[in-house]
């Protein structure tokens, strides 16, 4: 990837577009909030009134969320898929890595913090095993320091 300003917040195409499917849904539950704030309105002295003071808090919350959403997406820098190259561990890589303890090999994609899921095996670019592997090549040992102790790997393979 080529060296240029770095933004606080980058994304791969794929999670920007997940995040602005976010954004929609938290338009449509405000939407909907908003609705049920009206319907409850309707039954009299707002200040005793449960119905409206949930979709009130709901509305507020879906807002606070929709204005997150927002604010990552103005500041982030979408980082294509041509500028991500296999030289070296870097953002937007896939990495393949042996366990050198248990011999288990596990692979990796380095996104942003606020698109990492772990379940699908994207992590963080600021965790500690991203921060461990970062600029390193193909065959190279790294230790990675983690909450849960230490562990050492090896770097099998490097893809987009």
């Amino acid at each position: 990837m080529e060296e240029t300003k770095s933004p606080k917040i980058m994304l791969t195409e794929e999670g920007y577009q997940r995040l602005s499917k976010r954004v929609e849904k938290e338009q449509e539950k405000m939407q909907q909030a908003r609705e049920d704030m009206s319907r409850a309105a309707d039954y009299g002295d707002l200040s005793e009134n449960a119905g409206y003071m949930a979709a009130k808090e709901s509305y507020n919350n879906h807002r606070k969320s929709l204005n997150e959403l927002q604010d990552v997406l103005s500041e982030a820098r979408v980082v294509e898929e041509d500028e991500i190259t296999t030289d070296s561990v870097d953002f937007g890589t896939t990495v393949t890595v042996k366990d050198l303890d248990d011999d288990e090999e596990y692979s990796y994609r380095i996104v942003g913090s606020q698109e990492a899921r772990m379940e699908k095996g994207e992590i963080s670019v600021k965790s500690p095993v991203a921060q461990s592997l970062l600029g390193k090549e193909t065959g190279e040992k790294v230790q990675v320091k983690t909450p849960a102790g230490e562990s050492r790997y090896e770097i099998i393979e490097i893809s987009t």
